[in-house]
């Protein structure tokens, strides 16, 4: 009897995912990769993945993005680039897995910020991203940020 539920279950769990295509990895990597050189050029205009939900690095709750707020966003960042920003984000341990239109990126974050004006920041950061296929493209609907203690995982 047993057997029998466990090869239901392997059934149902078929119906219920969709089949992940050949390349889609590749695409959730590549479509991240493009990002961060996005953010490291301060080419706002090319930052086409925002997440609608994010967990900050600083902590506390859950935010959203409304498309308001991330129109409003990009004004803020296309303003502090053309001010003198500087932002230099390296990823290592880059990894993702994908579930159907889903998928799960996941990394560490060398970051280094120079503002015009003020202090530098450079710490190392977890990074979990979900992304849905929406159309043929992956969109990010989610990011955790988490500072990494010790800084230098290998």
């Amino acid at each position: 009897m047993r057997n029998w539920q466990i090869i239901a279950s392997f059934f149902a769990f078929l119906l219920v995912c969709d089949e992940v295509k050949a390349g889609d990895k590749e695409d959730v990597l590549a479509r991240m990769a493009e990002f961060y050189s996005a953010i490291n050029a301060g080419d706002v205009d090319a930052m086409t993945f925002t997440a609608h939900t994010r967990f900050n690095v600083e902590g506390g709750l859950i935010s959203t993005l409304s498309a308001s707020d991330q129109a409003q966003r990009k004004v803020e960042l296309k303003g502090a680039f053309a001010a003198g920003l500087k932002v230099n984000v390296q990823t290592f341990h880059e990894n993702a897995d994908v579930y159907g239109n889903t998928a799960v990126f996941t990394c560490y974050e060398r970051v280094n910020i120079n503002p015009p004006e003020g202090e530098p920041v450079n710490d190392t950061r977890r990074v979990t991203v979900v992304l849905v296929k929406e159309k043929d493209e992956w969109n990010g609907v989610h990011v955790h940020l988490s500072y990494l203690k010790p800084v230098n995982p290998e």
